[in-house]
Formats: structure tokens, C-alpha cells, sequence
């Protein structure tokens, strides 16, 4: 697996423009019955205030959407057909829904690492083995949380390996995103590094 690749398309969907219109926003549930709030600018949670897009103009960068895996194409055909962008639940254990489009941390994973079927954080130990050595992370690799979170390496930004630059799709920013963290709170989270098998 080409490290470089997965990192240039996990920035693709850090830079993706696309136009928004109201038929995009839905605080409520679909028409499934399933609760959508998405991350427009209009949105407020009561712990996670998120909400970023705006209507009737191009936006950057894709938004995030629980148990979604949506690919550019797929977010850009959704989206034109009014399907919700994005879905930010502040409660976990709401069901994902196939009104609205997007990708959730996993599911950017799922397309970087091109994986056959979307998988969830939890079965990252079944695809992936743990990198022993800082030193030795790539491109590609990860920094994950089975269960939780998973975020994609793209570089250190200290020569002492004690900062890194990581591309996610986070609840907390709603879209997927750069960021950058010390290593070592990460590892105190209980994240490890993780390379496809």
C-alpha cells in the first residue's frame, strides 16, 4: 500500500468543495425515522457545537456523517439528488442513516486504505498490525482507538517526532479535517499506531 496515496486522498476530502442548498439541512429525523442533525451553521448540540456549512454557497472540506462512507462521487451525486450532508449525532447510539452522506472517521479509512467493505474502529486489529516504533510510522499508517476514534498519519511536525499533523473525520469539527496533537497525549488516550496488513 502506497502511504502517499492514502494521505493525497484523505486531503481530497479535506479540500472537496460543493455547493449546499436548504434541501440539505435536516434537524429531525428522515424519512425512516432516523435523526439527522446535520453540520450547517445553523446547528447547535447541547455538548458539541460543530455546525459549519452554509447554504447557497461552496463549502470546503466534507462533512462528517455517522456510519457513512460516502465517496466524492457518491457526496456529490447525494448531495445535487437533496440528501442530508452530514450527520453529527451527540448521542452514539443512534442508528446511521441512508438519507444523508458523508463519512465518519472509520468510513474515510474504509475508502483511504481501499478497503473491500467498510469496516468499523473496532475491527482495525483484524485488517492492520501495531507499529512498535514511533520512528518507524509512515504515511498511511494510523493512530487509532479500536471502539472509538481512528485518524490517518500524514506527518510529524517536530524533528523530535513529538508532534504529528493527522487527517480525520471528527464529530467534534464535523468534517474531515487537519490536526495536529502531541504524541504523547495521544498514546496516554490509549491510541496506538497501526499499519494495513
Amino acid at each position: 500500500m502506497n502511504g502517499e496515496k492514502v494521505v493525497e486522498k484523505a486531503l481530497s476530502f479535506v479540500e472537496y468543495k460543493w455547493y449546499a442548498t436548504k434541501q440539505n439541512i435536516l434537524h429531525g429525523r428522515d424519512a425512516d425515522g432516523r435523526y439527522v442533525d446535520t453540520p450547517d451553521i445553523s446547528w447547535k448540540g447541547k455538548e458539541l457545537h460543530c455546525g459549519w456549512w452554509k447554504v447557497n454557497q461552496y463549502n470546503t472540506g466534507i462533512p462528517y456523517s455517522w456510519g457513512n462512507a460516502s465517496t466524492l462521487e457518491e457526496f456529490d451525486q447525494g448531495v445535487r439528488e437533496g440528501k442530508y450532508a452530514g450527520n453529527v449525532p451527540e448521542d452514539k447510539s443512534r442508528v446511521f442513516s441512508c438519507k444523508s452522506v458523508g463519512v465518519d472517521c472509520s468510513g474515510l479509512l474504509s475508502i483511504c486504505w481501499e478497503l473491500p467493505e467498510r469496516i468499523a474502529t473496532k475491527d482495525i486489529p483484524n485488517v492492520a498490525v501495531v507499529v512498535g516504533n514511533l520512528e518507524d510510522t509512515r504515511q498511511g499508517d494510523v493512530f487509532a482507538l479500536p471502539g472509538s476514534h481512528v485518524m490517518i498519519f500524514k506527518e510529524f511536525i517536530e524533528d523530535d517526532h513529538t508532534k504529528v499533523r493527522i487527517i480525520d473525520a471528527a464529530r467534534s469539527t464535523g468534517k474531515v479535517s487537519q490536526r495536529d496533537f502531541q504524541v504523547n497525549d495521544l498514546f496516554e488516550r490509549g491510541y496506538k499506531i497501526y499499519r494495513k496488513r
